[in-house]
């Protein structure tokens, strides 16, 4: 699966353009935002900037998921395709990231007496929410219950995937934070380079989730 992400990755790099267009106008949203004055940062501006992150957020997922499915699907992903992804799921990408969210404080609630491990149960059950919001169409919560019950039922290839993609991040968040120093280019660089492991594992958790779903795959 892996290695056909990369495949697929490496014939539509367009997957990566949809969340380097959402950094950037995320970042200049937020700069106009910033008050001139710490002292004036009051709630109003909180509120739209937590707005605008949520909005980013759900933007960035549908179109690069809707193109990860597309490109298991065809071969070739457009940026079109996740436009109409975003167009009929980004429903469903909200309620989802609004309930796991809900879940995330729960895990990072019992981190502290789980030792971690509440944090690597949760990664492992909702692992293929977005896949099932996006790529499999489901609203929101039934999208986490079908990702759920992928993870109880299929759990070696599941776990393989979590600690491959958790290994991955790891490596490639370190690369891009010592390229991130280097003057002028270093910070456009290293957003290059996470929005292409972004790309890659969303191509890795779709085809995972389509083929454990039993639709097959395609490259």
């Amino acid at each position: 699966m892996f290695a056909r992400a990369f495949t697929l990755l490496r014939r539509n790099l367009a997957i990566v353009v949809p969340g380097l267009v959402v950094a950037l106008v995320l970042s200049l949203v937020l700069l106009a935002l910033e008050p001139t004055d710490p002292l004036d940062d009051d709630l109003s501006r909180r509120i739209l900037r937590l707005v605008a992150h949520v909005i980013a957020s759900i933007v960035s997922i549908a179109f690069t998921t809707g193109m990860a499915a597309q490109a298991w699907e065809t071969g070739r992903a457009t940026i079109a395709d996740g436009a109409r992804a975003f167009r009929r799921d980004g429903g469903h990408v909200f309620v989802a990231m609004l309930a796991l969210f809900l879940i995330g404080i729960v895990a990072a609630t019992l981190a502290a007496f789980t030792f971690g491990l509440s944090i690597v149960v949760y990664a492992f059950f909702c692992i293929y929410t977005m896949a099932a919001a996006v790529a499999g169409e489901r609203p929101g919560l039934v999208a986490v219950g079908e990702s759920v019950d992928i993870a109880f039922h299929r759990p070696l290839p599941t776990l393989g995937l979590v600690f491959g993609i958790a290994v991955i991040a790891f490596g490639i968040g370190a690369l891009a934070s010592a390229i991130e120093v280097a003057p002028i280019v270093g910070p456009l660089i290293a957003d290059v380079v996470i929005q292409l492991v972004i790309a890659y594992a969303a191509l890795v958790v779709v085809g995972e989730y389509r083929l454990l779903r039993g639709t097959g795959v395609s490259v």
